[in-house]
């Protein structure tokens, strides 16, 4: 599933990092499953403690939401998105955060439908050095 959310990352290492994954602490990690017990989506937080460069109190920020394809638009994505809130309610936390690439208009209209704000808009870059 997170090879499907992230399909330009190496699958092998989002595999690996999966032991370390479920001991981190910091680290939420939720499953949707099917009737049937069949995994059919997942969500990842993590409790970061940076916003746009600046060091914050601890907050639960979504790094992955996925719901597999057949099964989108049935509230799959909404039920995990209650966990997260439920889960961040219940330890103290006001907000959760999440972001979007800049591209992603459906994702980014599903954020809005489910009540986010838009805080700000970045472009990353970065310049190889070549070496001398």
């Amino acid at each position: 599933m997170r090879a499907r959310l992230w399909p330009d990352a190496d699958a092998a290492e989002l595999a690996d990092e999966l032991p370390s994954m479920l001991t981190d602490t910091t680290l939420w990690n939720f499953i949707l499953t099917s009737t049937g017990d069949r995994a059919v989506g997942f969500a990842e937080v993590q409790l970061r403690t940076m916003f746009d460069g600046c060091v914050v109190a601890p907050y639960p920020h979504i790094e992955g939401l996925w719901v597999d394809a057949g099964l989108r638009r049935m509230g799959g994505a909404r039920a995990l998105l209650a966990a997260i809130e439920e889960r961040a309610r219940r330890r103290g936390h006001d907000r959760i955060g999440s972001d979007v690439e800049l591209d992603n208009e459906t994702s980014q209209a599903w954020h809005e439908k489910c009540g986010f704000n838009e805080e700000v808009r970045t472009i990353l870059y970065s310049k190889p050095l070549r070496a001398r």
